[in-house]
């Protein structure tokens, strides 16, 4: 049972900071109102049943006597906090109205820590009661105790880890199912913003445009990347000067590969003008003004930056490769080109994934090269999710339609991460 109880208390602090935050960031779900003081209670039961099983609290000798002492004290600081957004207290203290919206920021927040920072260092009293000494820290010691100030120093890369990202995402996907438009509202529609954003002509056309950009950046990064790496793993002349040269594109901005992209492939001053000043006058090569293939010269630009990117990450993974493996190829008289099918590409099997997840992502995320080239044409025959979600939200000043369109994109993420996941992870269990 006191195993329970410990699983419960900390179960019931983390749940209660979640309600808190998604009442905090504007969830107007009324469950989020009352939904963090519940969940306290529920974590001080569990303390009171602790400290049933331990028969009281003893704070002479106890262990964690210094801990409970720093976050009581913690708790009285949030305490003066909150005193400073009182009304009473700022009559009496004028120089405290002058920051009276900092202080009634800090003043929902300096409740809850109090509450959660007495409960911390009542549990830790009652731990050391009941384990006065122990080799192995419990779940309780190893939460609040074990390297706390390491802890405390992440508080704030967790607090944006889960305002940033996780509330952030669970917001964004919330109000996909509104309607909200200038400004979020909760006005819930249910899955209607994502019927229409599958019926609408241009999201299918993104949605064509990124499988096409996407399955062929895929191959031909993948490809293209490893006979470059293959060729400088030789130990050739000039190799540094040729990495350099390959990598230094990727040392670019988007928005200049674009530019500089748009004025290569434009017939006027590009390709077809130098081709056709040779003497070949009916030659033709104008792919950003052709409808058809306009994706295909965005594709040109992203392979041209990306490439020298993903040929030093093979490179790399080709160098951690043993030489004894290339003796032995050769004393057994196997070819070359078999040695890299057959056995070192299945070696650089890590190298592969982590390489397919960076071009994967990138993929989906495309949008300053399309903007910077064509800006979506033309027409709407290059346009891709990302650029999709900017113009619904900020253009068209519907931001339901923008976020169902990001969900959507986030639902890709997830198609990439969760193989990646189990191939990274999963082996790595069974192994």
């Amino acid at each position: 049972m006191r195993i329970l109880a410990e699983r419960g208390f900390v179960w019931c602090l983390s749940l209660a900071f979640v309600a808190f935050v998604l009442a905090t960031v504007g969830f107007d779900f009324g469950l989020f109102t009352w939904l963090p003081w519940v969940l306290l209670v529920g974590a001080a039961i569990s303390v009171g049943f602790l400290f049933s099983v331990a028969g009281g609290i003893t704070f002479n000798g106890n262990r964690f006597r210094k801990h409970s002492m720093g976050w009581v004290t913690g708790a009285v600081i949030v305490m003066v906090l909150w005193s400073f957004a009182q009304k009473n207290l700022q009559d009496m203290f004028p120089a405290l109205k002058e920051s009276r919206r900092l202080w009634n920021v800090f003043e929902p927040f300096a409740l809850f820590g109090a509450a959660v920072f007495v409960l911390i260092g009542l549990v830790l009293l009652i731990t050391g009661k009941m384990d006065p000494k122990v080799s192995r820290p419990g779940r309780i010691e190893g939460i609040f105790s074990v390297n706390l100030s390491a802890k405390i120093a992440a508080v704030p890369m967790a607090f944006t880890a889960v305002g940033v990202f996780v509330i952030a995402t669970f917001w964004t996907i919330y109000h996909s199912f509104t309607n909200s438009r200038l400004l979020p509202n909760s006005e819930f529609i249910g899955l209607a913003q994502y019927e229409r954003l599958w019926d609408t002509n241009r999201w299918l056309v993104s949605i064509e445009n990124l499988a096409i950009f996407g399955f062929c950046s895929l191959v031909f990064s993948l490809v293209v990347g490893f006979i470059l790496a293959a060729l400088l793993d030789q130990k050739i002349r000039f190799e540094n000067t040729l990495r350099t040269i390959f990598l230094y594109p990727f040392a670019l901005s988007f928005i200049v590969t674009g530019l500089v992209w748009q004025w290569l492939l434009t017939p006027e001053f590009g390709v077809q003008k130098i081709v056709r000043d040779l003497g070949f006058e009916s030659f033709t090569f104008d792919p950003l003004f052709n409808a058809d293939i306009v994706i295909f010269g965005v594709l040109f630009a992203a392979l041209w930056q990306g490439t020298g990117f993903i040929m030093v990450l093979m490179l790399a993974g080709l160098r951690g490769i043993d030489q004894e493996v290339w003796k032995a190829s050769r004393v057994d008289g196997i070819p070359m080109w078999k040695t890299y099918i057959f056995i070192v590409i299945p070696m650089m099997k890590p190298v592969f994934v982590t390489t397919l997840v960076i071009i994967a992502a990138g993929i989906i995320k495309v949008y300053d090269l399309v903007v910077a080239q064509t800006s979506g044409g033309p027409g709407i025959a290059s346009e891709v999710p990302a650029k999709y979600v900017y113009d619904s939200m900020f253009g068209g000043q519907n931001l339901a339609q923008g976020f169902a369109g990001s969900t959507m994109m986030l639902v890709s993420v997830l198609v990439v991460l969760i193989p990646w996941a189990y191939l990274e992870f999963g082996g790595r269990k069974r192994d």
